[in-house]
């Protein structure tokens, strides 16, 4: 069971991580699908407060995304409902990032800048990779009429809705966690000790 402690933060990621991905869609409408924060502030989340706000976070967040999805930045917003299993598939998704968070936060320490940033990059490759094939499979489970899994897959490498291959997302992404999460995780390490659940604050990060 969480504290309240932990409740209060998972509750304000969450509202952070909706308001964020709707704000991305109306910045860069033009540009669906290949640049989004939610991902990132979902990891920053297991990363910083552990993986029981991390995880939350990650489900919430992405439920609430998939069920409210901004005009054509996913698949299913094309569609008039998410269907269960789609929803199931993208909320578990989410908890992976913040539950990877948690678990290297363990291991990977904030030493060095260049060395934190690029393990981060290499994460974020990872993480995004899976959950780009991961999420196509799952769109292909959910709506069989549209598509089957072998085709999903091969749609997530060449670019059919878009100009651009939806695989584009992990590229972006990499980039993302490796150039915008370490000021992230370092900001939020600077905040009042109340607010840390998790292990006690790294030092500050050097180049």
């Amino acid at each position: 069971m969480m504290n309240s402690k932990q409740v209060a933060l998972t509750a304000v990621m969450s509202a952070l991580v909706i308001v964020v991905a709707y704000s991305r869609g109306l910045a860069v409408s033009s540009l669906p699908g290949v640049f989004e924060f939610m991902t990132v502030l979902i990891f920053v989340s297991g990363f910083c407060f552990g993986g029981a706000v991390g995880g939350s976070v990650g489900v919430i967040g992405l439920s609430i995304y998939m069920l409210i999805p901004y005009p054509f930045a996913h698949p299913a917003a094309w569609l008039y409902t998410t269907s269960p299993v789609l929803l199931v598939v993208m909320a578990a998704l989410g908890a992976m990032f913040g539950l990877a968070g948690a678990l290297v936060s363990k291991t990977l320490k904030p030493d060095s800048w260049k060395r934190f940033s690029v393990s981060l990059g290499v994460l974020g490759f990872a993480l995004t990779f899976a959950y780009d094939v991961v999420s196509s499979l799952g769109f292909a489970l959910a709506y069989p009429a549209f598509t089957d899994p072998i085709q999903a897959v091969y749609l997530t490498f060449v670019p059919l809705y878009y100009p651009w291959p939806p695989i584009v997302h992990t590229v972006t992404n990499t980039l993302i966690f490796a150039l915008v999460a370490p000021p992230i995780i370092q900001g939020i390490r600077r905040l009042p000790e109340t607010l840390n659940t998790g292990e006690p604050k790294q030092r500050t990060v050097h180049a």
